[in-house]
């Protein structure tokens, strides 16, 4: 399935499943549906929590990227940063 849009109004995303806004307002409070509060009155469902809900099984978990081999307390040492060069309240 694709979206032709990057997100989506509870009104639009209520029309796309036959339900009534309010469900999907409660579907955003009990965090089952992801979506952004722009302001007090207005908030958006990014296409892919759409997407997620419309169907699920086609939507693929975001993957995290790890690199074991990466040493930390070198990159900490090469930023040139010392304890001592921290602010210290007053």
């Amino acid at each position: 399935m694709e979206l032709s849009k990057a997100f989506y109004s509870p009104a639009e995303v209520a029309k796309m499943i036959d339900v009534h806004p309010t469900t999907i307002l409660n579907y955003i409070r009990d965090e089952k549906l992801y979506a952004i509060r722009l302001s007090e009155r207005t908030i958006r469902i990014p296409a892919r929590s759409v997407l997620k809900l419309l169907a699920p099984d086609e939507i693929d978990e975001p993957r995290l990227i790890e690199r074991p081999h990466d040493d930390v307390s070198n990159a900490v040492k090469s930023t040139g940063h010392n304890k001592s060069d921290e602010l210290v309240p007053a």
